[in-house]
């Protein structure tokens, strides 16, 4: 928590590199989000006036544009960022990241919190039911918020809506170990534990994962990630150097959770 308040702005939001990607000092929402995913990681005080204030930044710098928030701001174009974080002006509702954001709007929110968070559940499950595109991001955010409200027995979350998010956890899982030093998600990216409820959907490709990952910590004892800016530089180095970071405790955290290996 010390470590994470050192990237929160005074109107709530994160910046600064929360989300390495993007180093714009300025609260941006892909970053802010992150912060919501994070303290459900790592089960912190939701309470808590910090989290409060992450609710208040959303609520705060809402739009009026397909999918509530744009992911950057123009002006995080004017700091280093990856070039999928190109400012480009919205034009179709995705869940990324508002799904997790009405997850924490509905669970933790005020009631005009609450309001907007179920409008945006509905837009979330209106594309999870239907046969368009729902990309590895977009199903990771609205598994967040399927997640939530099962904690709280929703009536929201049918039998229906359990099925269409196994079938899009299926759609944009990668079996193919061949294929994992390219930008794929794993089974391991949908499910961190065998207590998830998602588990037997992919539990057939998870002990090939982890044996891939054995196979390619690099030398430094932490792995690489599957992606780059695609340039060389001093703060691209310095990226892939926090991203080896956060992929490396993210994977010992799972490892763990399946008893792979030792506290």
């Amino acid at each position: 928590m010390e470590e994470m308040l050192k990237y929160q702005n005074t109107d709530g939001g994160m910046g600064s590199g929360f989300e390495a990607d993007v180093l714009c000092p300025l609260s941006a929402a892909i970053p802010t989000a992150e912060a919501i995913f994070q303290a459900y990681e790592y089960d912190l005080d939701c309470s808590s006036e910090w989290f409060k204030t992450i609710l208040a930044y959303f609520e705060n710098s809402v739009q009026d544009i397909p999918k509530y928030w744009e992911d950057s701001p123009k002006e995080a174009m004017d700091y280093p960022h990856a070039p999928w974080w190109n400012y480009a002006p919205c034009t179709v509702f995705n869940p990324n990241p508002c799904a997790v954001v009405a997850s924490a709007f509905i669970r933790y929110g005020t009631e005009s919190q609450r309001e907007l968070g179920y409008k945006i559940a509905d837009d979330c499950f209106a594309l999870l039911l239907s046969n368009d595109f729902c990309g590895d991001h977009d199903s990771l955010n609205i598994q967040a918020l399927v997640h939530q409200l099962l904690q709280i027995n929703s009536p929201l979350i049918t039998n229906e809506i359990l099925s269409s998010m196994r079938r899009r956890i299926l759609d944009n899982t990668c079996f193919d170990t061949n294929n994992y030093n390219g930008y794929y998600f794993t089974p391991l990216d949908f499910v961190s534990s065998p207590s998830s409820i998602w588990y037997d959907d992919v539990k057939h490709g998870i002990e090939q994962t982890f044996d891939f990952w054995f196979d390619n910590i690099n030398e430094q004892g932490v792995w690489n990630p599957n992606f780059s800016w695609g340039i060389d530089s001093d703060v691209s180095r310095q990226v892939t150097e926090n991203w080896k970071g956060y992929i490396t405790v993210k994977r010992a955290k799972i490892l763990l959770n399946f008893d792979r290996i030792e506290k």
